[in-house]
């Protein structure tokens, strides 16, 4: 698994090969916004709203980057892109960050 603060400043992240690990979830600072190519076959997804960011990028790419939910049991081999795990998950807006500046 990857600490929380893994990709603290990372910016220009353009590929990522994560696929043959045990990863259940990405960190939730995982930096979506130039990455170009991710592989993440063959790891044990854990298909909560931690991995709405996810979704919402294999959504936004026409990349052949996908793989399934083994976990929840009721979510087993439902693709990322299309479970119905994700489907409700509110995914976090700049904007809304609690403390900011006025």
């Amino acid at each position: 698994q990857f600490a929380d603060n893994a990709f603290a400043g990372v910016t220009a992240l353009k590929t990522a090969h994560l696929e043959n690990n045990r990863l259940t979830q990405l960190p939730r600072n995982f930096p979506w916004d130039k990455l170009e190519t991710l592989t993440i076959s063959r790891n044990p997804w854990h298909c909560n709203c931690q991995l709405a960011p996810l979704r919402k990028w294999l959504k936004g790419n026409r990349t052949r980057a996908e793989d399934s939910c083994s976990t929840p049991a009721q979510n087993r081999g439902q693709p990322i892109r299309d479970t119905p795990a994700l489907r409700s998950c509110k995914l976090p807006t700049k904007r809304s960050r609690k403390g900011s500046r006025h």
